[in-house]
């Protein structure tokens, strides 16, 4: 395998590639399963109803096209028939009328080319806007999960390179492609009002452009569609690589990084470049059409003037028509393959816009209260090699008061994770129904889901921007009072004092670097601020023993009180101040209870505390 991509087998085979590297196929695999990709009908459907957003410019566009198109379509009748009234010996006047025709079907052909691609651009940029914002929009708006799972490679190379492709066949190609497909349209109409024997020209040369076409299309979708997903895999490759530079460079594994992303970019590579043999084939099938159609206007040519008494113009018209169709034939079907191409990208974008609906898959139903209820609730990740699912939440019914505190408490793959964010929402149960104050969240208005509960876990993120900003991300309106309220109550206010503007200070990425206490200090202000009535904390404090754990833990319960609170404790300290305890185990609830109780109980809670306090 070569790392360095300047020495590039092109004809390697991607299935070997892969083979070579276990991680770029696992890599590779995943990404194409995860997000979702629609169909080519799907696709075209779902840019049909946004064209249909600007419909007037949509119907000027076409008729501004058709009129180029027809102009085009005229220039070689005027040619033939000023041939015709050269031959009739016709005078100066009746020439120069005819070249005036002429000149303006050149002109009009012009004038309308260059406004139809101009409409046909700017037509192509405002739905392409739409779709870019909409990419944007439901990539934020994915499962958690998804993006948990295959990571923010694929969607951000959904968000750039689809989007990027798509952008560039608007620009430059489908402008050329809707022009040319009028062309060729209205100069095989014309060709065949001209005269019946072009028929034959039409019927025998025109059907093998299109096999050729058919042919070429057929063999190159599935290569783009895996085109696409290795580069959504080596995005995500590079960026993982780039992220964890630290334990790169802790473990000397630069090199073996670098295959991972050399085997995704190869292969690639060498995707695209099977793409350009199967060019290299189609010149050379098409070549075939083009010279007999060549050979067969001159034979048609021959017959209708020395046969049929055809004029001489209509011969010229005729073989005007077929030199100025040849190139647009050609021209169409390149034009496709770059047409194709983005097709692949709009089926990835199309797929992530409609993954979900916003019409329809946020409901109207709200939380009335802080009560959750679980309903006969599971969930698994994938299957196992055998096709079993892979089972690591078993249904649960489970019932929370409003304010009530729970703990989960069980040994790591017990299932707690899992638990606690089916509970916060951001993960949605394979079976059963999750109700916060007795609202579905499957069908709960979202932004009054998201309002009512909140998750920290242990990995926050400070977003870049100034500290006031940050937190300004829980409720916008917050004065810069209420800011320092939040930030006392989780006791951040004197490491935010000491900052060298204070609220205005610039942290995150390029600025004020917080510490792992910090950090999560300033999330759960961001809690404080945002007020949810549902609150779940996941490893949200530091290691036991250190004197952020014992900080993080006073911050947390002070932010916890008065909510309803589920505490995924990975030290017993955190279960004890609890209202109840969930023992869990193998994806189950074993045990449940008080602390006191299920010490006295002697089952496998005492049992664990037994451990942890001894």
């Amino acid at each position: 395998m070569n790392a360095d991509l300047s020495v590039v087998d092109w004809d390697a085979d991607p299935e070997e590639l892969l083979e070579a590297d276990a991680t770029a196929r696992r890599q590779l695999d995943e990404h194409a399963q995860i997000l979702p990709i629609a169909t080519i009908g799907a696709a075209f459907a779902h840019l049909a109803g946004r064209l249909r957003q600007f419909l007037g410019m949509t119907v000027l566009t076409l008729l501004v096209v058709t009129c180029g198109a027809a102009a085009a379509a005229w220039m070689p009748r005027l040619i033939g028939d000023a041939v015709d009234l050269v031959q009739q010996g016709s005078g100066s006047d009746a020439l120069w009328r005819q070249g005036g025709l002429i000149m303006l079907a050149g002109v009009l052909q012009a004038a309308f080319s260059a406004l139809g691609w101009a409409l046909v651009s700017g037509l192509g940029q405002r739905v392409l806007a739409g779709m870019r914002e909409d990419v944007i929009d439901r990539a934020l708006d994915l499962p958690a999960q998804s993006m948990e799972v295959t990571g923010i490679g694929d969607a951000l190379s959904r968000v750039a390179d689809d989007v990027d492709v798509t952008a560039r066949a608007v620009n430059n190609v489908v402008p050329n492609l809707i022009q040319m497909g009028f062309y060729v349209v209205v100069t095989l109409i014309g060709m065949v009002t001209l005269s019946p024997w072009l028929l034959i020209l039409v019927a025998i040369v025109v059907p093998m452009y299109l096999l050729s076409a058919v042919w070429y299309l057929r063999q190159t979708a599935p290569i783009y569609r895996r085109e696409r997903v290795a580069m959504g895999a080596r995005a995500q490759g590079l960026l993982s690589a780039i992220h964890g530079i630290p334990t790169v460079h802790a473990y000397g594994i630069e090199r073996r990084e670098t295959r991972h992303v050399a085997v995704l970019s190869e292969t690639a590579v060498v995707l695209g470049m099977r793409v350009m043999t199967l060019v290299t084939k189609l010149v050379k099938i098409v070549v075939w059409p083009e010279n007999l159609s060549i050979a067969l206007v001159l034979v048609l040519g021959y017959a209708m003037v020395h046969v049929g008494g055809a004029p001489i113009g209509l011969v010229t018209a005729a073989a005007l028509y077929l030199i100025s169709l040849l190139w647009p034939m050609m021209n169409l079907i390149f034009s496709l393959d770059d047409v194709q191409s983005a097709a692949a990208s709009l089926t990835r974008m199309v797929g992530v816009i409609e993954a979900i609906d916003p019409a329809s898959s946020p409901g109207d139903e709200r939380p009335l209260d802080a009560s959750i209820s679980l309903e006969g609730v599971s969930h698994a990740y994938g299957t196992h090699d055998d096709g079993e699912e892979r089972v690591v939440l078993r249904p649960i019914d489970l019932e929370i008061a409003p304010g009530e505190v729970v703990s989960l408490v069980g040994a790591s793959g017990a299932g707690k994770s899992t638990l606690a964010s089916i509970i916060a929402g951001t993960l949605e149960p394979r079976h059963g129904r999750v109700l916060h104050g007795g609202a579905d969240l499957t069908r709960a208005d979202i932004e009054a889901a998201r309002a009512h509960s909140s998750i920290v876990s242990q990995d926050v993120h400070v977003f870049r921007g100034t500290l006031k900003e940050d937190l300004r991300l829980a409720r916008p309106t917050a004065t810069d009072e209420e800011l320092w309220e939040a930030l006392q109550q989780v006791d951040a206010s004197g490491w935010a004092e000491r900052l060298p503007r204070g609220l205005d200070t610039e942290v995150g990425e390029k600025g004020e670097r917080l510490t792992a206490e910090q950090s999560q200090q300033l999330a759960l202000a961001r809690v404080a601020l945002q007020d949810p009535a549902v609150l779940v904390l996941d490893e949200a404090t530091a290691d036991e023993g250190s004197s952020g754990a014992r900080v993080l833990e006073r911050a947390a319960l002070e932010v916890a009180h008065g909510r309803t609170t589920i505490i995924v404790a990975h030290r017993l300290s955190q279960a004890m101040v609890a209202d109840r305890i969930l023992m869990m185990a193998d994806g189950r609830v074993v045990e449940q209870g008080t602390h006191d109780d299920l010490v006295a109980r002697g089952g496998d809670y005492a049992t664990l505390w037994e451990a942890w306090a001894g």
